[in-house]
């Protein structure tokens, strides 16, 4: 499911859950955010304060900072109050606040001049930098009026150098009234905070009367009747003393507030759990804020410990509630006047839970892990990157997760480690980037940590429209590939595809040991947010739902498939972005499928968090055959119970808790599955693998990367070819690698890569090539493109120049660049050229960050151009290497050398009788035989080159 950052809320504007995330304005002296309020300045251009960080996080047990005490409740005052004898204004005469107040959401006198008197029930004015709080204070009337439903409390806003109160001080107070915190947009209902306020060159009038007069706060109950009840409450010191359950924490770690629900922790109405429907939990609900204005509060308050072990999760209570109630950014919230002692009612898991049986199976949303960041790096270190929706345009705006390389190593650390304690035999992975990058990325990271080869991927490639995929992966030593991953195709694909762009991937199993076999069939579908205008709107199951209901219906007959070669053990797990009680779940039962999270206590069955209700988007479902193996069934609840400040993103961060443990590694908790597998005949079947570039040109030569071929069992490989779908006799080749073919005309082609074992049975990996019609014919053995310089200076100084020696000019769309970084035999670079380029002239690759020196006029900024001296590079024409520089797979130290010739901190430009390039990229390299050398940080000839 897509961050719910992204989502609009389905919350009326009265006690709703205040996502606050759009308000572009916070911080005290008038821009409130969703974390607390601070009322608008009257004087136009008021500086607002920024706040100091506290020293630490106080104790669970003491109260936070940022509240202000109060004294002890004693009953209702008897006592004579004391006199104040500040002249009250005519213009401003001296009026009840229940009169202001009135009996409807906006006061009936804004605008008016007003002058009131009242005792202070809630301080929370700024002192200075230090203390960033409300900007103001809280007054009540001693003596309530006679109407229910009027007020006896309001806010008073006093920025800057107005006199300073404490609670208990007896206050006459002379202002303008006004409305703060109104939420914009057409149809928008009140939900302002009335408050008395200056107005230009005219600050708001405070005199201390008395003080040391306590007010018993106000009782009030939950739920309460409707979306106004507490807006004859508002301003006024109240008590809540039924226990409280945290539901949402979405807003904990940016505003300092938490939304609290009656009879614990709210489920969303079509999970199953409870009968109060979605109306219902929002009247049994309120908003905990902190009392003040900052936007990521440090410390972040209300946290169980103030190290990163500290966190506070849905379901842990509180009881007696303490503070002021206020209104506004959408929702009632309590501003405690004392702190709030929590009880941690659900601890952590430190281990994912025991399922019984031999083998284990978990679906796992790993948010958007993508190793090309939004700031257009990527893993590798390269610069000028981008991600793709399936096999279209790259583009950083495309990718999702990691804005940079630092958040990157966070965001995998908490990924490793959350895998790591599953500990599961096959792992189906949903939002990871569409590459097998980053899938072979995230396998060589918990390998890494958990020993080599212990996982492996099934090499799914890209596939799909969408720039996430699902996938698989699996360990060797448990579990064997029966054939190759299956997609599905026809109505089943366009069905399925049509919402999301993100088709399902199968992959056939075999337990090592006793061959019990089961189709495992990871899935992502349509999420509930982005909710178009008309159509399939929100009808009480999130937008989409009639999508999400075809795409069961093509689940189910892409399943029904399946079993029809043999095996009718499935087992379909992932992120269903449906609850337990939706029409697509109900769709996937319809077909003889078990829902196994139904076999768990009502109060586990959840992923996720949304909105402040919980439930199951994540689910496992056992085709009728494979239920009576399934052993057991669990949920890790190390995501959705979570804060969301405890991620691996580093915006908003002022107190960073992140540790690199399994909790908030993602917003969907991981679902587990055991099995115990009956024992099945051996099943081999043959797998290959390839990658089969989507275009090419008609007479140049063009490869077909088979990067995976095995006969499966005790077979052999009988035979293994390429038919490229041109009419021309297929390629045999004799394992994994390159092989060629050259299109004799522009068209466009199917190729398919075929493996039949000695049994006779086949595997065969497809894709489609465009060929277009050639832009520059060479002559047979002419001359070709070539390096002509290359640079390696201080710093990022670092640029290659490609000459071109023809007399014509050259489409420079057939060629490609890679580098071979650290001795590495696969590019762990690459750069694609583009363009013409005219006879005797060049063109320079060049590093982002090189001095302008070394980037001239019409270069490329590449991530090629940021090699070392130990590193490789080839040029190829349509997939044929034509020229390298160094030697491909080999590591020579620091740099390559010979003779005075060095790689390292040099500038070498290729000797003038050299006209060719040098093809053979596995060589033995000595720079000196091609190459002279020049100082470092020499650049005087780049940009132009000459053969003679």
């Amino acid at each position: 499911m897509i961050h719910p950052a992204s989502k609009p809320l389905r919350l009326p504007q009265t006690l709703a859950l205040a996502m606050v995330v759009a308000l572009s304005a916070c911080g005290g002296g008038g821009n409130g955010g969703g974390g607390g309020f601070a009322l608008v300045p009257p004087v136009a251009g008021t500086a607002s304060p920024e706040p100091t960080p506290p020293a630490a996080t106080p104790p669970e047990t003491t109260p936070p900072a940022t509240p202000p005490e109060t004294p002890p409740v004693t009953p209702p005052v008897t006592q004579p109050l004391p006199t104040c004898t500040t002249a009250v204004p005519a213009l401003a005469p001296l009026t009840a606040i229940p009169a202001i107040q009135g009996t409807g959401h906006l006061s009936p006198m804004a605008t008016q001049a007003v002058t009131v008197r009242g005792v202070v029930v809630g301080d929370f004015q700024n002192t200075g930098t230090t203390s960033v709080k409300l900007n103001g204070f809280f007054v009540q009337e001693p003596v309530p009026d006679a109407d229910p439903m009027t007020s006896e409390g309001i806010f008073v806003y006093a920025p800057d150098n107005a006199t300073r109160v404490s609670v208990g001080d007896f206050v006459q107070v002379t202002g303008t009234v006004s409305e703060f915190g109104q939420t914009a947009g057409a149809g928008a209902a009140p939900d302002s905070l009335t408050q008395i306020t200056g107005k230009t060159g005219e600050p708001v009038a405070i005199s201390i009367c008395g003080s040391g007069i306590a007010l018993a706060p106000t009782p009030i109950s939950l739920p309460v009747a409707d979306a106004s009840t507490l807006e004859r409450y508002e301003g006024m010191l109240v008590e809540i003393a039924q226990p409280l359950a945290v539901t949402e924490l979405f807003e904990l770690g940016r505003y300092g507030q938490m939304v609290l629900a009656l009879n614990g922790r709210q489920f969303n109405p079509t999970n199953g759990n409870a009968a109060a429907t979605h109306a219902q939990n929002l009247l049994s609900r309120i908003v905990l804020d902190d009392g003040s204005s900052r936007q990521n509060p440090n410390p972040i308050p209300y946290l169980s410990a103030a190290g990163t072990e500290g966190t506070r999760r849905m379901g842990d209570t509180t009881q007696k509630l303490t503070g002021v109630l206020s209104h506004n950014f959408g929702a009632y919230r309590i501003q405690p006047t004392v702190a709030p002692m929590f009880a941690q009612a659900n601890p952590r898991q430190p281990a994912a839970p025991a399922v019984a049986g031999s083998l284990k199976v978990a679906s796992f949303n790993v948010l958007n892990y993508f190793t090309t960041f939004q700031d257009g790096t990527n893993a590798a270190g390269q610069t000028g990157q981008g991600c793709s929706f399936g096999t279209g345009p790259a583009s950083a705006a495309n990718c999702r997760g990691a804005n940079n390389r630092a958040e990157f190593d966070r965001q995998q650390a908490k990924i490793v480690a959350a895998i790591a304690g599953l500990d599961a035999d096959v792992v189906g992975l949903m939002e990871i980037q569409n590459t097998d990058i980053a899938t072979q990325n995230l396998v060589a990271a918990l390998n890494a940590r958990l020993g080599a080869n212990t996982y492996a991927a099934v090499h799914s490639g890209v596939f799909g429209t969408d720039a996430i995929k699902v996938d698989i992966l699996y360990k060797p030593a448990k579990v064997q590939r029966v054939g190759n991953t299956v997609l599905p195709t026809g109505s089943d694909l366009s069905d399925y595809t049509a919402a999301s762009g993100r088709p399902p991937l199968a992959q056939r199993f075999s337990a090592v040991g006793n061959n019990g076999g089961f189709w495992f069939v990871v899935n992502h579908f349509k999420s509930k947010g982005s909710c178009p205008t008309s159509g399939d709107v929100d009808m009480g199951q999130g937008c989409f739902n009639l999508a999400r209901t075809q795409q069961a219906k093509a689940l189910n007959s892409f399943v029904a498939k399946l079993k029809q070669t043999g095996e009718p053990d499935v087992l379909m797990m992932g992120d269903f972005n449906s609850y337990l009680l939706e029409d697509p779940t109900k769709e996937l039962e319809s077909a003889g499928n078990e829902s196994l999270l139904k076999r768990m206590p009502a109060g586990d069955r959840y992923t996720y968090v949304f909105g402040g209700e919980t439930g199951a988007l994540d689910h496992a479902y056992a085709s009728s055959t494979l239920a009576a193996q399934v052993g057991g069934v669990g949920v890790w609840h190390i995501n959705a119970d979570e804060p969301t400040a405890l991620d691996y993103n580093t915006d908003f961060t002022t107190d960073d808790r992140y540790a690199p443990t399994p909790f908030r590694a993602s917003d969907h908790d991981p679902v587990l599955v055991g099995l115990t597998l009956a024992a099945d005949a051996a099943v081999t079947m043959p797998i290959v693998n390839a990658t089969i570039p989507a275009s090419a040109k008609a007479g140049e030569s063009y490869s077909v990367e088979i990067v995976e071929a095995e006969p499966g069992g005790s077979t052999t490989v009988a035979s293994l070819s390429v038919d490229w779908g041109d009419g021309t006799p297929p390629t045999s080749a004799s394992g994994t690698g390159p092989v060629m073919h050259t299109y004799a005309a522009a068209g466009s082609f199917q190729v398919v890569v075929t493996l039949t074992n000695s049994s006779g049975q086949t595997a065969a990996e497809s894709g489609s090539v465009n060929v277009g019609g050639p832009v520059v014919v060479v002559p047979p053995g002419g001359p070709e493109l070539f390096f002509s310089e290359y640079i390696e200076g201080s710093s990022n100084n670092k640029a290659i120049e490609i000459y071109n020696p023809t007399a014509s000019a050259v489409d420079l769309g057939l060629y490609t660049v890679r580098l071979y970084a650290n001795g590495a035999a696969t590019a762990t670079a690459t750069q694609v050229l583009s363009g013409t380029l005219a006879p005797g002239e060049v063109v320079v690759l060049a590093n982002g960050s090189a001095a302008a020196a070394f980037r001239p006029a019409g270069s490329v900024v590449s991530g090629v151009a940021n090699f070392n001296g130990d590193d490789a590079l080839t040029l190829e024409k349509s997939g044929v290497v034509i020229d390298r520089f160094g030697q491909r797979g080999v590591d020579p130290g620091s740099y390559w050398s010979g003779g005075s010739i060095r790689t390292q901190d040099q500038t070498l430009r290729r000797k003038a009788g050299i006209t060719s390039g040098d093809a053979d990229a596995d060589a033995a390299f000595d720079p000196s035989v091609q190459w002279d050398g020049f100082p470092i940080d020499t650049a005087d000839g780049l940009g132009m080159h000459a053969v003679h």
